[in-house]
């Protein structure tokens, strides 16, 4: 082959490449994979429990690209008591998958004129909590070891909502049953555990673990659960789009809040 026709071929290809990508075909037909856009495959979930394998399945995580961060927004209610009435919320949330971090921003609507803005963070493995009346007054400034196994317990929970963190390297997932499987989140020194509960189409139904509660001046283990109520989808998945979360408490249950996910972006 002379220079002429080397030049054409290559000239060829380049016209191909460009009309692909013009086209917005998967970046699986433009060859190798950078690794930006590389897709999660069945091969990367094979060696996971039984259930965990079947929730991606059902998701439809497999077949996606990787992600490193995920932003979402949600509506609901709050309960600040058992004794207190419902609270109506709207929250905005961004996560960092690669660093297992997260940003909960919510507005609550106490009372007509009264305007409760607050923050839950965690980053590298600590959690904060502030809590200010129209956004200026403190109300609650929380930290400490208690508060960060409760927002690492609160991290591993709502992985849920990006199941594309199964598969991160802070997580270790150990066999229990068909139907369960436990998860153990770790950040540098610091792990919490817990238990996801599957059905036989592969949906979680239940999370649970020990988590640290507020009770008047002390920090008390309780059990803690987040029952999916709701499935729909967003972001391309299958997800549980609504639940809530449940103290276990000796005297009664305590339903504190009643949540939904409106709308997901991955990046």
């Amino acid at each position: 082959m002379n220079n002429d026709q080397n030049l054409k071929v290559r000239w060829d290809c380049l016209i191909a490449m460009t009309m692909l990508i013009s086209l917005g075909l998967p970046h699986q037909f433009l060859g190798a994979q950078s690794m930006e856009t590389k897709l999660i495959t069945q091969e990367d979930i094979q060696n996971l429990p039984q259930p965990i394998q079947r929730f991606l399945d059902y998701s439809g995580v497999v077949g996606t690209p990787r992600i490193t961060m995920v932003s979402l927004e949600q509506t609901g209610r709050f309960m600040t008591a058992p004794d207190r009435p419902w609270v109506p919320f709207t929250a905005t949330q961004i996560y960092n998958i690669e660093k297992a971090s997260f940003k909960w921003k919510v507005h609550m609507k106490m009372a007509p004129l009264m305007i409760v803005k607050g923050v839950d963070r965690l980053e590298e493995g600590r959690g904060s909590m502030r809590i200010k009346l129209f956004g200026l007054i403190p109300l609650v400034s929380a930290d400490g070891p208690e508060i960060d196994q409760g927002a690492m317990t609160r991290y591993l929970s709502e992985t849920i909502w990006f199941p594309q963190a199964f598969l991160d390297d802070h997580i270790h997932w150990e066999a229990i049953d068909s139907l369960s499987a436990k998860a153990i989140f770790t950040i540098q020194d610091k792990s919490v555990e817990g238990i996801f509960h599957f059905d036989d189409e592969g949906k979680v139904t239940l999370f649970e673990c020990e988590r640290y509660a507020s009770e008047g001046k002390e920090m008390v283990l309780r059990t803690w659960h987040t029952p999916i109520d709701e499935y729909g989808e967003l972001g391309g998945l299958q997800l549980g789009i609504r639940g809530r979360a449940i103290w276990k408490k000796p005297e009664s249950d305590y339903t504190y809040i009643d949540v939904k996910i409106t709308n997901i972006i991955y990046e």
